[in-house]
């Protein structure tokens, strides 16, 4: 049997189930800490897949922000940040 990929959903909503704010403004839904786990895991991912609408209005970089976490990713032999997939 063909092995599948590993994939893991990460996403952040508010308490009332949003994702974003309907006023076009960005929604903020994280702080410090859970910015460095999502880099974390940012790192650890070949790539990430990203909504078509979402590239559109917000292009969303998705770097692997920490040095060292790049440093790591370099000596593994991947890029630097995993690869930017739209759907």
């Amino acid at each position: 049997m063909a092995e599948r990929p590993y994939t893991l959903l990460s996403c952040g909503i508010s308490l009332d189930g949003y994702l974003d704010a309907a006023s076009g403004e960005r929604l903020v839904l994280s702080n410090e800490a859970d910015l460095d786990r999502v880099d974390a895991v940012r790192a650890e991912c070949d790539a990430i897949l990203v909504g078509a609408a979402t590239v559109r209005i917000d292009n969303p970089r998705l770097l692997v922000r920490s040095p060292d976490r790049q440093e790591e990713r370099a000596a593994r032999g991947l890029s630097p940040s995993p690869t930017k997939v739209t759907s």
